[in-house]
């Protein structure tokens, strides 16, 4: 996919420096290439990044299809920089105000669907730009009595209180409603503070969404097989629904219980299988025992890091390649 090229910046250091850090990323490994001038890419759900040599100093580039990937990007480069000790010196200029990624709605509906889910739906005039470009998107919980994001003159995000007093977490888009609303299922845990901030809810609180962002629904594969725990499930239903009628795999979903089963329509191709925590349900067993062909196929799985891991290493293990599975962890 060709992106635009929406932003640049500069760092200080000499091109090697920032390659050598650049290598060392997770990230890399999976997403980065080396370009045959020597410069680097990484690719992401949003867009690319580019890090290529300028004299004494590294010049960056921003490419994306729109403001708002651009937006993603620039804001988790900086910040991941910054976490290194490294200053970005961005070229473009902006003018104050809310981030292009940035969606305000009303809450419109809070319901319970099952006893570890809760869905709450949400409308707004810019809600509905939400639904390309990404599965994902991030709730935006703020200290008491903070004031939503806004950039500065660097198209940086600038967070009330500072970045680290906001709880930030991933969700997906469940549900889209006829008039542009979306809505989106929130697991519930003890002590868990989303599963708080959810009960605290009424409807026409105003909420803040951030997004999208996330790899979008992978194209038909020939093959494909889905694993998640309970975290994964709302994904899971979105990659489902939107598989061609003639998809062929499996899709072992982990949940707590058996009330916590949902109908999600799927292919007839695609064999549904519910395990149940309750019944000692082993995700890593049923990804083990696949039997996927040896070509043409994907596997996306996507549950805490420790299994997420694992899974790694099994898919690894099984002769899959770097761009025959994504292995995501949801939580820690």
């Amino acid at each position: 996919m060709t992106h635009k090229i929406l932003s640049h910046g500069a760092i200080a250091l000499p091109f090697t420096v920032v390659r050598d850090w650049a290598k060392t990323s997770p990230h890399y490994e999976d997403h980065g290439r080396v370009e045959p001038d020597g410069s680097l890419v990484l690719a992401f759900g949003a867009g690319e990044v580019g890090i290529t040599p300028d004299g004494a100093e590294t010049r960056l580039w921003i490419g994306a299809q729109d403001a708002a990937g651009a937006q993603v990007l620039r804001d988790f480069i900086n910040q991941t920089a910054a976490e290194a000790g490294v200053a970005i010196r961005w070229r473009e200029r902006f003018t104050p105000g809310r981030p292009v990624n940035l969606s305000l709605g009303r809450i419109t509906a809070i319901r319970r669907i099952s006893p570890a889910f809760r869905r709450v739906e949400v409308e707004g005039p810019d809600i509905a730009r939400l639904l390309g470009g990404g599965l994902h998107f991030r709730l935006l919980i703020g200290p008491k009595g903070a004031g939503w994001p806004t950039i500065d003159a660097a198209g940086l995000t600038q967070w009330d209180g500072g970045i680290g007093a906001w709880h930030r977490p991933v969700y997906t888009i469940r549900t889209i409603s006829e008039t542009g609303g979306i809505g989106f299922d929130i697991f519930l845990h003890e002590g868990g503070r989303v599963s708080q901030w959810s009960e605290a809810l009424h409807i026409g609180d105003e909420v803040a969404l951030m997004g999208p962002s996330g790899g979008d629904i992978p194209a038909d594969p020939g093959w494909i097989g889905l694993f998640g725990d309970e975290t994964a499930l709302p994904a899971l239903a979105r990659i489902l629904a939107a598989l061609p009628a003639g998809a062929r795999g499996q899709a072992d979903i982990l949940v707590p219980e058996a009330a916590d089963i949902q109908p999600l329509p799927h292919p007839a191709g695609v064999r549904l299988n519910w395990l149940l925590r309750s019944d000692g349900g082993d995700l890593l067993a049923a990804l083990a025992e696949m039997t996927p062909p040896g070509a043409g196929r994907f596997v996306f799985f996507a549950a805490g890091k420790t299994e997420t891991t694992a899974a790694r290493r099994i898919l690894e293990g099984r002769g899959f390649g770097k761009k025959e599975f994504w292995a995501m962890a949801y939580w820690q």
